[in-house]
């Protein structure tokens, strides 16, 4: 039997934990109104329910599945500090039960006829374009008010993870426990690059830079606990070059009508061109979805949501990957190395892609 950690359990704070926590509700009351108020509590409300995954590991009532998981996470927590080089800190540390399969619902939301995002200002961040919220209700809520406004195209989606950039340790939720290796060490590893760099109202190159680490670090996990001759690793390969066909997919929509909102054309012909080229690519995929992908995993594509909004919040994280790996190979594929580079962007006041590009063009 699975004791229900996290959930129901009484235990006595320390003095300091507890000062924290009631000092980083009175700063959200402080510094957001309604909303950051609201999200702020369904944050400190996880965090109260944190349980230290040491302590369950002495537990003999978890069952061997969650045992075997729990002690991957340490695992990947040290790979990604002690091999990779990122932040060490108290993330991942501490573990929650949750009783949905995913953390928070995100909106975003974009011109139907451009890809202007719609912005918000937070402290810390800065101006982002999207919004998390613990309920669907309320995310569905400020969607219809931006839909009011009229001319937007928005998406709800649903995020696996966030980072709190050090306000708080990250813990690590129990949904977690279906994700395969490589998926698991690739989102901690990118959580823990935002945990590492972090460049106040650079959102595009902040979630470029975390996938690119989360993506070649999970591999290199995968490759240095199960060799290259594993399941494991060719699962990860696999897994990797069909999100990359993905992101490539997502990219030639982005420049088809990105072409088609530069022109000199009327609103009406250029929503009714979206609309084709979107009919287009669901017919393209499901004619062609076998030799696109090798595996099953984005079947669904023919029938996903598509809009504005939808292929700008992939961009946010894909767009131009090309100067990461770049960097990469001019550090001769040593991932530690290139985030030394990364971790140097924190002294860089502006231009920081310039900056890497410096670094790529030198000798």
């Amino acid at each position: 039997m699975t004791m229900p950690y996290g959930r129901h359990n009484s235990r006595i704070l320390t003095m300091r934990r507890l000062f924290l926590l009631i000092l980083s509700a009175a700063m959200i009351f402080v510094c957001g109104g309604c909303y950051l108020a609201k999200q702020g509590t369904g944050l400190l409300g996880y965090q109260f329910r944190t349980v230290p995954i040491n302590k369950m590991l002495k537990d003999d009532g978890i069952t061997p599945e969650t045992r075997e998981f729990l002690l991957r996470v340490l695992d990947i927590r040290e790979f990604a500090m002690d091999s990779l080089g990122l932040r060490r800190n108290k993330n991942y540390l501490k573990y929650v039960s949750v009783d949905k399969d995913y953390m928070i619902d995100v909106l975003v939301a974009s011109k139907d006829d451009t890809f202007d995002l719609y912005k918000w200002w937070f402290p810390i961040t800065g101006s982002v374009p999207y919004k998390g919220f613990f309920e669907r209700k309320d995310a569905e809520k400020e969607a219809r008010r931006i839909t009011k406004k009229g001319g937007y195209d928005i998406t709800i989606g649903k995020a696996d993870a966030f980072s709190t950039l050090g306000i708080t340790a990250d813990p690590i939720y129990s949904f977690m426990v279906n994700y395969s290796v490589y998926d698991l060490a690739s989102l901690i590893i990118h959580e823990q690059t935002h945990a590492t760099v972090f460049i106040k109202n650079q959102i595009q190159l902040n979630e470029e830079m975390a996938t690119f680490v989360g993506d070649v670090g999970g591999l290199l996990y995968i490759k240095d606990r199960f060799g290259e001759d594993s399941d494991e690793y060719r699962t990860a390969v696999l897994s990797k070059e069909d999100y990359r066909t993905y992101i490539n997919l997502m990219r030639e929509i982005y420049g088809e009508l990105q072409a088609v909102y530069a022109a000199d054309s009327s609103r009406g012909y250029k929503l009714a061109e979206k609309e084709r080229i979107f009919g287009d690519f669901r017919a393209m995929v499901a004619e062609s979805y076998d030799s696109l992908f090798r595996t099953p995993r984005y079947r669904g594509l023919r029938q996903a949501e598509l809009n504005n909004a939808v292929i700008a919040s992939r961009m946010t994280y894909n767009l131009d990957m090309s100067l990461f790996y770049d960097l990469y190979e001019k550090r001769w594929q040593d991932l530690p190395a290139a985030i030394r580079d990364l971790k140097g962007l924190k002294k860089i006041k502006k231009n920081h892609k310039d900056h890497l590009r410096g670094i790529i063009e030198s000798r």
